[in-house]
């Protein structure tokens, strides 16, 4: 059973993937806060500080990462969540293509990575719930970061296609597609609908109670998207 009891909300034990700036700070913050147990994992220190939640500082694209992640996992865990925060971007300038595979290894492989390294023990346990933050980027082609959209693709369609896996097994899988939010990471010069950090914090925390298999924020931005894709699609198809 979820740590939900007669409508109470009960303290989690959440670890947190990429949580050191941006949305994931702010997730840190806000759970902190309202006194969840937060662990957080993430290539640069925690924002907290020695404050803060316990944390660990780890490269989620390093080759070990496996390796540290099963001993993190038998040293702090069991965990009752997971909220997968990490993403990075790159620009293409042809003809260097050296950071393609590295933001595909961030944003979609160590995801895969952590999933699979905590859903044998929540199907064992009956009960778990990972959260992805993924992006409306997953729904148009971009030549200008083929390797972020590709990536955001793969991310969603993959925890999508997860959560409709492992629901019936108690385990939830959550994937939050997200608009322009005001972080580091938005590189486009005209960003509509732009939220903040901490308001897309309050769509991931409501999230660990509502356990839905995918959320789009906001969705105005959402169906304007998937018509320019559409645009997009008729292009190719007569090229």
């Amino acid at each position: 059973m979820p740590s939900q009891f007669f409508g109470l909300w009960m303290t989690q034990k959440i670890l947190l993937i990429g949580n050191s700036d941006g949305i994931g700070a702010a997730v840190t913050r806000a759970l902190f806060a309202q006194g969840e147990h937060v662990v957080g994992l993430s290539k640069s220190p925690s924002p907290l500080g020695p404050d803060g939640p316990p944390h660990v500082v780890q490269d989620i694209a390093a080759p070990e990462y496996p390796q540290v992640l099963q001993h993190f996992l038998a040293e702090e865990g069991p965990f009752d969540a997971c909220i997968f925060c990490a993403a990075i971007g790159s620009k293409l300038q042809l003809p260097d293509l050296s950071q393609e595979a590295h933001v595909i290894e961030v944003n979609f492989t160590a995801m895969v990575r952590t999933l699979a390294a905590l859903t044998p023990g929540w199907l064992q346990r009956g009960n778990g719930h990972f959260i992805g933050l993924s992006s409306l980027a997953d729904d148009f082609y971009n030549a200008d970061a083929p390797s972020y959209t590709a990536s955001k693709a793969g991310f969603s369609y993959y925890l999508v296609s997860m959560g409709l896996k492992l629901r019936s097994h108690g385990v939830y899988v959550t994937n939050i597609r997200f608009g322009f939010v005001d972080t580091k990471l938005p590189k486009s010069s005209w960003k509509p609908l732009m939220m903040t950090a901490d308001q897309a914090a309050r769509h991931v925390v409501r999230c660990l109670k509502t356990h839905p298999v995918q959320l789009s924020v906001p969705k105005l931005a959402g169906a304007a998207i998937h018509a320019f894709r559409i645009m997009q699609s008729l292009r190719v198809w007569f090229s």
